[in-house]
């Protein structure tokens, strides 16, 4: 199972007794960063404005991409780059707006980006989430640890490096990695949710279950992070509170086939087959094999 197919959804460690394979942060944890822009009036004037040199065409690209208008934006920065193929910043916000629907031609432009200008710690950053999509976790994390290196006062490098190591199933440096980023910047939900889910993976659920806690305090109530909490509580044996968890996770978002997993594992463990059944049978419906062979199990 790739980083590919799983980036939508989030990365996922869950706990060794009934283990699935580790996902990615989803591309809007943190998001995408939209390019910089204008006021709404100047935004405006850029489009009346008929684009003579590659700074011309890459603020006019940087107004469209502003608007959500992918195609105009990047015809406007390859037009940048066309006139001056030595900007930097066209082949980034060009790379930028391929991320995860042309991973290829995305890194080809990161890697432009950083030979033009090598000291730059978000273009390096940005490569080795590239490079995270595509499962190079080693080519990642020396991008990572080289933006850090140039800029290491950014909580989000430290963030992504951790779920690099994450991956590569080294959590201690995860937790490290994830310290200095809620250090940094310790009121991002995210972060906890992520630091959470290593010590969840480390097995010291009390730490888990606090880092989710403060997420959901942070965030509001977000599906993931009530799934794992639970999944520390049920961990614990603390199946009462477990359940609540795993319930409203379902609630924010019933299209997740191991949160019904999960849940019916619980009511297995409860002693009360039949909700297990009903749950596991969803899980299946969604495609959990794992769930079709617990299935076979049930009295």
């Amino acid at each position: 199972m790739t980083i590919r197919s799983l980036i939508a959804l989030s990365f996922a460690l869950l706990l060794v007794s009934c283990q699935s394979p580790a996902q990615a942060p989803a591309t809007n944890t943190p998001s995408v960063p939209t390019v910089t822009q204008d006021s709404p009036a100047e935004a405006d004037a850029i489009f009346t404005l008929v684009p003579q040199s590659a700074s011309d065409f890459l603020a006019r690209g940087m107004a469209h991409s502003a608007r959500g208008r992918r195609e105009e934006a990047l015809a406007d920065f390859t037009a940048a780059i066309e006139r001056d193929p030595k900007l930097a910043e066209a082949y980034f916000q060009r790379g930028v707006l391929n991320f995860g629907q042309n991973t290829a031609s995305a890194l080809a432009d990161f890697n432009a980006a950083v030979s033009l200008a090598p000291g730059n710690a978000e273009y390096i950053h940005w490569r080795g989430r590239a490079h995270s999509w595509t499962d190079n976790h080693e080519a990642a994390l020396a991008d990572y640890t080289r933006a850090i290196e140039l800029a290491p006062e950014v909580a989000d490098y430290y963030f992504w490096r951790g779920a690099a190591y994450a991956f590569k199933q080294d959590q201690a440096s995860a937790i490290a990695d994830y310290n200095q980023a809620i250090r940094l910047n310790p009121n991002i939900g995210d972060y906890y949710h992520w630091r959470g889910k290593a010590y969840t993976a480390s097995g010291d659920f009390d730490r888990a279950i606090a880092d989710q806690t403060r997420a959901i305090e942070l965030a509001g109530s977000v599906a993931e992070y009530h799934f794992e909490r639970a999944r520390a509580y049920h961990s614990k044996g603390l199946l009462d509170v477990a359940l609540t968890d795993y319930t409203r996770a379902i609630e924010l978002d019933n299209a997740r086939a191991e949160y019904y997993f999960w849940r019916g594992i619980l009511f297995r463990d409860g002693g009360n087959p039949a909700a297990a059944r009903e749950d596991l049978q969803r899980a299946a419906d969604l495609g959990s094999q794992a769930a079709r062979e617990e299935l076979t199990r049930l009295p």
